[in-house]
This record gives structure tokens, C-alpha cells and sequence, in this order.
């Protein structure tokens, strides 16, 4: 049957009654039409299947994304109908099936009406050749959360001409980015081991009562985690709205300003930072660019798109990492990208892409017998949601990978000779030779995830004592925050720290690190996961450990970790997933822990009424900086976890804090926004208000002259 005639199949099955529907269509964009019936029926239907997951109130929870208002409307508004249809005809994830196509589009009535379309006489039909020329209603102009604009470019404002720190700014080489002075902030984590970690100890625990505000700058609203980049006293600051600003590090002067323009049906999404390489700077956009930005002026150098199926469901969320003469970045998406998510090498030269890794093994490759023979267009998942760390001595960038997203064909082991159900290369650690993007080593660490335990976060690089003898490590955990070491040079597992916030896993194999999963967190065929109903299953879908960083102090030689104290229960109805803290803890739900790698034990552990949404700072001055969902950012002790210091901000630190010296001069610096989806479920937790005006603000801290 030839694509006309199946075309005409499917508009007479449709009925006769849409075809005024599909000539309006066809004539011009129009807003797509629903009933009040239609939208009626499809809140029962999200209520039922949808609910528990994105809030009965559309407002997201977990890494279930907002379904109502300007972060929707930027993704959605003006976009074809049939797009937004096809998103929702994918969920439940791993149960879609299970709902029918009328129902599926009686949710999307239900979703245009929640985002301000009007209901009429016109029934929205369930056929997609019925809805060409059907648009989402477009979101007012001028918004910052807007898609589009007026297409894609860049403005670019440069400050009134005159002296400024721009005129003694040093390009930043190789050899400064493996040893970076203790003055500045050139990587993600300060160093490519990933350690967070600074030598600076001018503001120490003996003085840190004093610290006060050195300089504030208002920043763009919206989801945002950067961390800044400081060099020879030029802080760069990547905002929401991808707006990039180089300010005098010591008052917070402006001296250019440059804002990017997305491609059509993008939405501005928040970023974890910038990376600095020779005079540019390097930017990954929300529409998924690389930028090079001349560091003096924020003119544009070079521009590169980076090209993939499905390049809108696509997102650039951590920082790039320089090495050499490339900067590598990670992608992630959660909707289906064709061929999966995956970590390329841009030339800085030029601009152009030298290699590629993708996260999801492909069929008849190394691992891609790992997932049940499906077609390559079935595996989903392997984002990246963090910066690549890097070791000078292997030559080699390490890195993480998050879980499939379409889990149910997984769920049981077709049994088949040489076919696993493992689905490599998620919740890896995956090594690549940075010069050419091939796979050194794996360690997947755990198999099969089905309920997103992400094992996606930072991998940091220590020399370590393990059997008497010092060897170099990749240390990271997953959600669960079980801790794990690894050889850094082959991959060897070599052992586990199991911090106590989990019940999923209940044994792990102390050669192999193969881990045994509680058959409770682990659902039936067919039983879709809004509805697992898993009381007591413990750390809930946002992890007991997230997006915010560890740091290392080489002084103490503890590990410092951000974790949750979070468990899954159910409503009575079971359609909504609730956090309870435990109650022996009085309502403490964020937990500092320091943790001891050569013994193997925690060394101390300091709780809090919030959780911590920002990442951890370690200083030489013996401090521990970290900043939680309730707008607290502390100086602790890094030796006992006492509190030294704190103020409240106008809004959550969801970012990276980092400090530097300009003159002599120490400061901390660190990001307030809105965070990601992770802040502000953890705002929920322990029932804050937020404040009725948050702010986004760069604050900046030294003591006094």
C-alpha cells in the first residue's frame, strides 16, 4: 500500500466528522481543537496513569518533568500537535501500551487546556494525519523561558570601552588546566581530577565567622547550576536564558554580555558551567550548539551544531572538559534520540567534531548483545548528566552514564544464547582514550536498572591506600550512595561503602562488586512503574545522592558527601509517591557524611533540616562549604562537621560554589536559581515555603579589610 492510501485509510477510519478538522489544518497553523468532554475525560486519565509521577497539579517531581507553565510552553508552544501527542503516547514509560490511543489523546486535550487552550465544539482527533497543521498554542513573546525568539543568533553587549581586568587576561593552556593556579577556577571542579578541592587559606576556620558579602550581580531567572570560571581576576558566569557574563572578579563590573538566541522549538534548559581554553570560551547551548567565544569581547569564534536523530529531545547539561586541543562534552535526553545518547570531541581550532562514543551499545558492537535483541530504535537512556574527569597518566577521560528510560523490555531475560538483559552502557563508568573516543574500560555497576537509580554523577580521581599500598582510583556512587573504588588505569573493582540510605541492593560480591537486587524494588512483567506502589523501598526516584558534588580534602583525606535521607510510599490510592523522613532523625532529611576511603568508614556526620542542593567546596583553610533547599550556605569544620559560619540567601544555591584570589584577596562565590527539577522536589521534602520572590543571584563573600 503506497503512504497516500494508508493516509486515506487512516482519515476514513478517523470518521467523516474530522474531515472539516483536517481542511482547516491543511489551510493554515491553527490551535489545536478539543472538547470540555475530551479534557474532562483526560484528567482522569492523568490522574489515574500520570498523576503519580508528575503531580496531580502537572507541576513535575523526580526527573518527571513539569507539564504546565513557561517550561512546557518554551518546549511545546507553536510546535506541532502531533509532536507533544507523540511524547505523551509514550507514557507510562515501559507500560504505554496499556493505554489506548483515544485516551492518550483525550491527556493531550487535558494538557492543552492546562496551558491556557480553550475548549470548543471540535473534537481533537487521535489520528496524526488529522492533526498536520495543528499547533500548541505559542506562549506570549518576550518571556525568557520563550522558545525561539526571533530564530537563532546572538546578541551581544559590550560594556563602555576603558581599562579593565580584560586588558591583563592570559590565555589559558594545557599546561595551566592540569595544574591550575590556586588564584583561579579554570575547571568545572577547580581540577580535572574532579575533587573539588581548593589550596587557598586565607579565609580558615579561625576567621571564617568574619566572612561577609564582598558583591552581588542579578542573574536570569530560571533552571540553572553553574559553576563560574575565574581567570586572572574575569569571573565568566553561563545563566539561564544561556546568557554568558565576564565580570570583574573583585566588584562585579560587567564587561561583556553575550545571549544566545535558540534554534526553533528549543527551550532554555540549566547548565552546570563554561569551560575556558586558550582565549575562548567554550559554551554548549540549549538548542545544543558548542560556542567558542573570544574571551575579551564574547564575540563569536566558532559555532558548532551538534547533529543527531531526534536533535529536540536532546540536552547539554554539564560542563565541558578541556584537554589538549578538545573540548569534550556529554549529551542526555530523556525522550527517545535515535541511536541514544552519547560524549563527542570538539577540535578548539576549528570547531569540528573528532569523535563520537555512544552510551547505548549498538547491535553486532562490543556489548551489543547486553539488551534482550532489541532494535537499536528500542534502546533509550545513557545520558550524561555530569563533567568528565580526566587523568594525565592513563591518558584516559572517565564519565557516567544514567539508565535506559524505556525499562520494561528489559525486565525479563529472554534467555537466549550470548543475550543479556544488562543494557550497557548504563550506570557505567566508561573510559575513553581521549584521544580517539574509543573504550578502554567499563564497569557497569549496576545491571538492569529499573526503577533509575542513576549511577550518572561525578567520577573523582584520588590516590588512595587499598591492601598497603597506594593506588589511583575512580570513586563514585549512584543514588543509592553506595560508595565504589575502582582501578583507574584498568577498571579492576577493588570495593564498596555502603552509606546506610538504601534497601534495594542487599549484597554486593566483594570481588566482582556484582550486586544482589531486593526482589521488592524490582517490578512484574507488565506492572508499570507509577503503579509499583513499593512502600519502605528505599532512596525514592531522586536518590539519597544526586546532582550535588562530593569534594576531597587532601589534608583531612575524607571524602565529603551530599546526601538525603528519603524513602517511596504510596497515597492510599498508591498513585502518588510521597517522601517521609526516618523518624528516629526528627525531620533531618539532609545528611553531610565524611567518609573515610583507606579505613573505609564514616568518619563523622552532620544532619540538617533540608537537604543540600549545592555541590561541596573543600578549602586548605580547613573548611567545608555546602549550601542547602532551605537558602542556608554554610562553613563547616571540615574535621567534625561543626558550623562556622552561614547566611541565607534569596534563593536556593543549586550550583557549584567556588573560590579565588585576586590581589591577594580571597573570595567564595556562589549561584542562587531555581535549580533543577531535583531542588525543587527537595524544597517539598521538608515542607519549605519558598520565598515569594525568589531571586537568582552570583553572591560573592570575603572577609572584611
Amino acid at each position: 500500500m503506497t503512504s497516500a492510501n494508508k493516509r486515506g485509510l487512516a482519515a476514513l477510519i478517523a470518521g467523516l466528522a474530522i474531515l472539516p478538522v483536517i481542511a482547516l489544518a491543511q489551510s493554515a497553523n491553527q490551535p489545536a481543537p478539543f472538547t470540555a468532554a475530551q479534557a474532562t475525560a483526560g484528567k482522569t486519565a492523568y490522574d489515574r496513569s500520570c498523576g503519580g509521577c508528575h503531580g496531580m497539579t502537572l507541576e513535575g517531581s523526580g526527573p518527571a518533568v513539569t507539564l504546565k507553565g513557561p517550561t512546557f510552553m518554551a518546549k511545546y508552544g507553536g510546535q506541532p500537535v502531533e509532536k507533544l501527542h507523540a511524547d505523551v503516547r509514550r507514557m507510562p514509560p515501559g507500560s504505554a501500551s496499556a493505554i489506548d490511543l483515544n485516551t492518550h489523546t483525550a491527556i493531550l486535550a487535558y494538557l492543552l487546556q492546562q496551558n491556557g487552550g480553550v475548549a470548543g465544539a471540535r473534537e481533537l482527533p487521535s489520528v496524526s494525519e488529522a492533526q498536520a497543521g495543528m499547533v500548541v498554542a505559542a506562549p506570549a513573546r518576550g518571556g525568557a523561558l520563550t522558545a525561539g525568539g526571533a530564530g537563532p543568533g546572538q546578541l551581544v553587549n559590550i560594556a563602555p570601552k576603558g581599562k579593565s581586568r580584560l586588558d591583563a587576561l592570559r590565555p589559558v593552556t594545557e599546561a595551566d588546566l592540569a595544574n591550575p593556579s590556586p588564584n583561579d577556577w579554570i575547571n568545572w571542579r577547580r581540577t580535572r581530577d574532579v575533587m573539588g578541592y581548593s589550596p587557598l587559606a586565607q579565609i580558615s576556620r579561625a576567621n571564617v565567622g568574619k566572612l561577609a558579602t564582598a558583591w552581588t550581580w542579578s542573574l536570569p531567572k530560571g533552571a540553572n547550576m553553574m559553576a563560574p570560571i575565574v581567570r586572572d581576576g574575569v569571573l565568566f558566569a553561563y545563566s539561564s536564558g544561556d546568557v554568558v557574563e565576564a565580570l570583574d572578579a573583585t566588584n562585579g563590573q560587567l564587561l561583556w554580555r553575550h545571549q544566545r538566541r535558540l534554534d526553533a522549538g528549543y527551550a532554555h534548559t540549566g547548565k552546570k558551567g563554561l569551560a575556558i581554553a586558550g582565549d575562548k570560551i567554550i559554551v554548549p547551548t540549549s538548542d545544543t550548539h558548542i560556542l567558542a567565544l573570544d574571551f575579551k569581547t564574547g564575540r563569536v569564534v566558532w559555532d558548532h551544531k551538534v547533529s543527531a536523530g531526534g536533535e529536540t529531545a536532546l540536552q547539554i547539561k554539564s560542563a565541558p572538559l578541556i584537554v589538549g586541543n578538545k573540548a569534550i562534552i556529554g549529551m542526555n535526553g530523556f525522550a527517545q534520540v535515535e541511536g541514544g545518547n552519547f560524549v563527542l570531541a570538539i577540535d578548539l581550532a576549528t570547531g569540528k567534531e573528532v569523535w563520537r562514543f555512544y552510551t547505548i551499545a549498538r547491535p553486532g558492537e562490543p556489548g551489543g548483545n547486553s539488551w534482550n535483541d532489541l532494535p537499536l530504535d528500542r534502546r533509550t537512556g545513557g545520558s550524561v548528566w555530569e563533567g568528565a574527569s580526566y587523568d594525565p597518566t592513563t591518558k584516559l577521560i572517565y564519565f557516567g552514564a544514567a539508565p535506559s528510560y524505556a525499562v520494561e523490555p528489559l525486565r525479563v531475560n529472554l534467555n537466549r544464547p550470548g543475550v543479556t538483559n544488562d543494557g550497557l552502557y548504563t550506570n557505567s563508568t566508561i573510559a575513553l582514550n581521549v584521544d580517539t573516543g574509543k573504550l578502554a574500560w567499563h564497569f557497569q555497576h549496576q545491571k538492569n536498572d529499573q526503577i533509575d537509580q542513576d549511577w550518572a554523577f561525578e567520577r573523582q580521581l584520588l590516590d588512595i591506600t587499598v591492601d598497603g599500598k597506594t593506588r589511583r582510583v575512580v570513586v563514585t556512587a549512584g543514588k543509592q550512595a553506595i560508595y565504589e573504588a575502582l582501578d583507574a588505569t584498568t577498571g579492576k573493582y577493588l570495593f564498596s561503602i555502603d552509606l546506610g540510605l538504601q534497601n534495594i541492593i542487599t549484597a554486593i560480591d566483594p570481588v566482582t562488586g556484582e550486586k544482589t537486587i531486593n526482589p521488592k524494588a524490582v517490578p512484574a512483567p507488565g506492572q508499570p512503574l507509577v503503579r509499583l506502589g513499593l512502600a519502605g523501598i528505599c532512596p525514592d526516584a531522586l536518590g539519597a545522592r544526586n546532582m550535588m558534588t562530593n569534594s576531597y580534602s587532601p589534608a583531612t583525606r575524607l571524602l565529603y558527601a551530599p546526601t538525603t535521607d528519603t524513602c517511596v510510599h504510596p497515597f492510599p490510592d498508591g498513585t502518588r509517591w510521597q517522601k517521609n523522613p526516618d523518624p528516629a532523625t526528627d525531620g533531618q532529611y539532609g545528611i553531610i557524611q565524611a567518609l573515610d576511603l583507606n579505613s573505609r568508614k564514616v568518619a563523622w556526620v552532620k544532619r540538617f533540616a533540608a537537604a543540600p542542593v549545592s555541590g561541596n567546596l573543600s578549602t586548605a583553610g580547613g573548611l567545608l562549604f555546602t549550601g542547602d533547599a532551605d537558602r542556608w550556605f554554610r562553613a563547616l569544620d571540615e574535621r567534625n562537621g561543626r558550623e562556622l559560619w552561614k547566611v541565607r540567601l534569596d534563593n536556593e544555591p543549586a550550583s557549584y560554589p567556588v573560590t579565588y584570589s585576586v590581589g591577594g584577596k580571597q573570595y567564595v562565590a556562589i549561584g542562587t536559581n531555581e535549580g533543577w527539577l531535583h531542588v525543587q522536589a527537595m524544597r517539598n521534602v521538608a515542607k519549605i515555603t519558598p520565598p515569594p520572590n525568589p531571586g537568582a543571584t552570583l553572591w560573592v563573600f570575603a572577609l572584611p579589610e
